[in-house]
């Protein structure tokens, strides 16, 4: 009997220590915006849009100045923040319209890799990686799932958030009476509440917003006084929208009202979630990742899309940096120091760096297009990460004005190869952020160089 108490005693000192293991590892909050540009959060100098809460905590973060998504629209971003891998390699080039096209199931997910580090795991808001049941986030390691729908994006921000007859694009697990809370505000909601739950395991969670992505809906007071702040800003001068390739256009100026308070709203629910962290005592020892899965929408074939990226060129849709370039951060107020890294980063280098900050195992074979950031972010050197490859490939049309394309980034070069029209565009990103000044025509040599890689990277990263 006695040799029986010492064995259980044992057993349950080793589950204790298990339980006290698992606690000091660090939470995990990834703040994933939808159409996010990089000049959208007053940080990076917009004079329009206000976000106090976020340029605060980018402030005090590791804040990665030319940050990258993975591709210039959603569900390829997406596939690969969940995957590790360039889009392309698993078959996703283009936001996911019908119900043919979903992250393969034997993708080991970043929720996968949690869960199996001892995470309990949640998913909440725009997923838009498969429209199948088999294909939702419970069917990739996400434990807890609210507010998924069907689509890419809202019937609306406001209470049912429906349409009168149903649609993929219903955004479900919510109260829809009348007088409830705006989306945006109803998904923080969520996500606090599943922070604040008590739990032995740390979580990983990922709280997709729904915004800044059309339709462009906001609380009706913030959208009068974005108004008059745009009217005395700008008086009366008249905006001059941009002439793009292919016939589109893009907006000239930061002038939409509605956005620009789609935006503030964001922010202050971005405050929310760091307060509702401090509250709970869990600020300390929580991760947070801020980051968009392409830039603002600024241009289109038809009008102009409801912001402006400046001084990027383009927008959403495109592989100019107003396409690609996004604001993104990573706070852990316990641990990392204000930082800003300037080597370039993109979405797929958070699946190895999120593992490597939480002492997890790495997953080379899964993470192939992710490089981890653990060692820069400590302020340690970074070998070889200002001249990796880093590409994109787009090759559909989009609404945007985009027609098939590819392109590169290698050091300071950036090389973009249309399909269509002029065939090659070469710019100097350290000279010429605003790729105003295409140098293809005088540096055949860097064109040819570039070019080769570009097409070594594509047969590198095609699906099988």
């Amino acid at each position: 009997m006695r040799i029986f108490g010492m064995i259980a005693a044992l057993a349950i000192g080793v589950i204790s220590a298990g339980a006290a293991d698992e606690a000091k590892k660090p939470n995990v909050l990834i703040v994933f915006v939808d159409d996010l540009g990089w000049a959208d959060v007053g940080f990076n100098g917009t004079p329009i849009y206000k976000t106090p809460h976020i340029d605060r905590i980018m402030g005090e973060a590791v804040n990665f100045t030319q940050a990258y998504s993975a591709h210039p629209v959603c569900s390829p971003t997406r596939a690969a923040l969940i995957s590790g891998k360039a889009p392309q390699r698993v078959g996703i080039t283009q936001w996911i319209s019908g119900d043919k096209v979903a992250l393969p199931l034997e993708e080991v997910t970043i929720g996968e890799a949690f869960q199996e580090g001892g995470y309990r795991t949640g998913y909440i808001g725009k997923w838009h990686l498969g429209k199948k049941d088999e294909f939702q986030p419970e069917k990739q390691g996400f434990g807890w799932v609210k507010a998924v729908n069907r689509a890419g994006q809202p019937s609306s921000y406001f209470p049912p958030y429906a349409a009168k007859k149903p649609r993929p694009t219903d955004v479900p697990d919510l109260d829809p009476r009348a007088g409830g809370p705006f989306l945006t505000n109803a998904l923080t909601d969520l996500a606090n509440g599943f922070m604040q739950e008590k739990s032995e395991k740390p979580f990983f969670l990922i709280l997709s917003q729904y915004a800044v992505h059309t339709p462009i809906e906001a609380p009706k007071g913030l959208v009068a006084i974005k108004q008059r702040d745009i009217s005395e800003f700008y008086a009366e001068r008249e905006r001059e929208d941009i002439k793009e390739r292919y016939g589109a256009t893009t907006r000239g100026r930061q002038d939409h009202a509605g956005y620009a308070a789609l935006v503030q709203n964001l922010d202050m629910n971005f405050g929310r979630l760091i307060e509702g962290l401090e509250k709970s005592g869990q600020l300390d020892n929580t991760i947070v990742v801020f980051t968009s899965d392409n830039g603002g929408l600024s241009t289109l074939t038809r009008g102009v899309g409801p912001t402006c990226n400046a001084p990027l060129r383009a927008g959403k849709g495109w592989c100019y940096e107003g396409g690609v370039r996004i604001p993104s951060f990573i706070y852990w107020k316990g641990e990392l120091k204000p930082l800003e890294v300037d080597e370039p980063m993109i979405t797929t280098d958070l699946y190895p760096t999120l593992l490597e900050l939480c002492g997890l195992d790495a997953k080379p074979e899964q993470h192939l297009d992710g490089a981890s950031l653990a060692g820069v972010m400590r302020g340690g050197e970074s070998p070889g990460l200002d001249q990796r490859v880093i590409g994109w490939s787009y090759p559909h049309q989009h609404g945007s004005g985009h027609r098939p394309s590819n392109a590169i980034r290698h050091g300071d070069w950036k090389l973009i190869r249309f399909e269509e029209g002029k065939r090659y565009e070469l710019y100097n990103l350290k000279d010429d952020l605003g790729e105003t000044k295409d140098l293809a025509e005088q540096k055949v040599d860097k064109v040819r160089e570039l070019d080769s890689i570009l097409s070594g990277w594509l047969k590198e990263t095609q699906k099988p």
